[in-house]
């Protein structure tokens, strides 16, 4: 009870001045003793319903609620520190401090994104799906994201980062590299297990981004006090064709991997959000956006390894928005699994503050 007392003091006092905006912060909001803070958020209450038997037809709960405070000390140190409080959970997401040296080498340290995939490293403010992957209660499947994210390859870590983007750089390229704690951490005995991931991305023409990824960790081949360990290894290539603001957006990426390198089992998928957002429809309505999502995974195992299924994900969905971050979602999710594993179906709904 303690714990819930000093999160909601912590909740409360950062949301104060954040109520004072309704946008990404441009500017500082608040000044303190050597640095300037920026405060933003979001809070998301979503109601879902799922066709899998043995699970509660339907469910409302509070999907995030995340403070984000940027601070800059000087043009040299900056950081990030952002809690979540969504789901009746407490959890850390963004704790770093960054160093920039030059447009060209950045220094990031703690925890973040690691640098692989683009879908994974869209902010949930700006996805265009209300999730990002398969969610459906009681589906025990992946797609692409699940294939990928899971297993460690992509979303966060504990580590340090190399980025930057050099000026004058043909294509407009731009690079991250890091070193991370891997997702066996703590469970390998006398020995280290660090995972690495790095990304490049570029813009051959205007309006189009271009990148590729590649993610390697550890797995237990042989399980014991001190375990043999073999390394596993991820490779993603995607594209964005346009950007969160009128007129079409596409995001997609390729994704192969291993799962097991005991087993030899293999991954492999494809994922891809379609949208169209139009003009300003009233004062209120700042735009309307159909969403249609895609999203393949199919796994490649010997008999009897246990690689959880992949299947085929299709969602057509809108999105309503009441100026540049608030927003109202409708999602209906159509998941077939592969080889004739599990079907489900599940309409989802958001309403979204953000700011």
């Amino acid at each position: 009870m303690s714990r819930f007392r000093g999160c909601s003091l912590v909740l409360v006092v950062f949301l104060i001045p954040a109520a004072l905006t309704a946008q990404e912060p441009t500017q500082p909001l608040l000044r303190v003793t050597g640095a300037e803070l920026s405060i933003g958020g979001r809070v998301q209450t979503q109601f879902n319903t799922t066709s899998v038997d043995g699970q509660a037809p339907s469910q409302l709960f509070l999907r995030r609620a995340r403070i984000e405070v940027g601070v800059k000390v000087n043009d040299l140190v900056s950081g990030v520190l952002q809690p979540d409080f969504g789901n009746d959970n407490v959890e850390l997401k963004d704790a770093y401090l960054k160093l920039d040296l030059s447009p060209a080498v950045q220094l990031l340290a703690g925890k973040a994104y690691r640098p692989f995939g683009l879908l994974e490293q869209t902010s949930s403010k700006r996805m265009l799906p209300i999730e990002r992957g398969l969610r459906i209660r009681g589906v025990g499947a992946v797609d692409e994201y699940a294939v990928t994210s899971g297993p460690g390859y992509s979303n966060r870590d504990i580590g340090f980062q190399l980025l930057g983007s050099p000026e004058g750089a043909p294509l407009g390229l731009a690079y991250a590299a890091g070193v991370f704690r891997g997702p066996l951490h703590g469970v390998v005995g006398a020995q280290d297990s660090y995972q690495f991931a790095a990304r490049v991305t570029g813009r051959p023409v205007d309006g189009i981004r271009v990148g590729a990824g590649w993610s390697s960790r550890d797995f237990i081949v042989e399980p014991g006090e001190t375990p043999g360990l073999e390394r596993g290894h991820a490779f993603e290539i995607d594209v964005e064709y346009g950007a969160f603001a009128p007129g079409f957006h596409l995001m997609a990426e390729l994704s192969r991997g291993d799962i097991d390198p005991l087993t030899d089992a293999t991954f492999q998928g494809a994922h891809a959000w379609l949208a169209y957002r139009t003009e300003a429809l009233s004062t209120a309505v700042s735009a309307v956006e159909p969403v249609f999502r895609a999203s393949y995974a199919g796994t490649d195992a010997m008999d009897g390894a246990g690689v959880v299924a992949g299947g085929t994900l299709l969602t057509p969905g809108i999105n309503i928005y009441f100026g540049a971050l608030n927003r109202i979602m409708l999602n209906y999710d159509i998941w077939q699994g592969g080889d004739g594993s599990q079907d489900a179906r599940s309409l989802k709904a958001m309403f979204q503050l953000g700011f």
